[in-house]
């Protein structure tokens, strides 16, 4: 009898080999890392107890929309790039980023309203997330919308993303081990390291 459980194919070897041939596929590991550093001073000592990394999870994908990878804290997802394609063709990726409303607020002086209003490429909304305590807000922009890039890294994301990331820590470990990829996040932890 095989007593081994079956890998989920966003923890695998191949899904993480498939990923790295997307174009984004260096973009995507900087967001990764720039989200772990600011979030946690130890990253790699956090890694399936404080967050897990998955690599082409199924989550949402249809055959012109699929995601690259879901980064959870605990029990909540709070970074994912999508890509979407058209005949097989790549036509665009969308990045969406949870971090702390109160935090975010704080640090730009302005209300959610405000911000949408001087950042209009990035989608700004509170999340209804349980997990999120009331103090979530979801950030997302399309790489189409030329200049939404850098209205989103405009914003105090260090500042808003570890407040958000600590709340979610103390919910306990999240339910997502068996979808984590160890080969993409030893990955991710190595780009921290070069970056230092």
């Amino acid at each position: 009898m095989n007593t081994m459980a079956t890998i989920q194919p966003s923890a695998s070897d191949e899904n993480f080999a498939t990923l790295q041939q997307d174009p984004f596929f260096d973009v995507v590991t900087d967001l990764i890392s720039g989200y772990l550093a600011d979030a946690f001073d130890d990253p790699a000592g956090g890694e399936v107890d404080r967050w897990t990394l998955s690599a082409l999870p199924s989550t949402e994908s249809s055959a012109e929309r699929q995601r690259l990878f879901t980064l959870n804290v605990g029990p909540m997802e709070v970074l994912f790039v999508e890509r979407f394609t058209e005949g097989g063709e790549v036509v665009d990726y969308r990045t969406a980023l949870y971090v702390s409303a109160s935090a975010l607020t704080a640090e730009t002086g302005c209300s959610l309203d405000e911000l949408a209003l001087r950042a209009p490429l990035v989608r700004i909304q509170p999340t209804p997330m349980e997990s999120a305590g009331g103090d979530g807000v979801l950030l997302d922009w399309f790489l189409s919308d030329e200049g939404a890039d850098e209205q989103f890294f405009e914003l105090p994301l260090d500042k808003a993303t570890r407040p958000l990331a600590e709340h979610l820590v103390t919910k306990g470990r999240g339910p997502y081990a068996q979808y984590h990829n160890r080969s993409f996040a030893a990955h991710v932890l190595a780009q921290e390291t070069t970056d230092e």
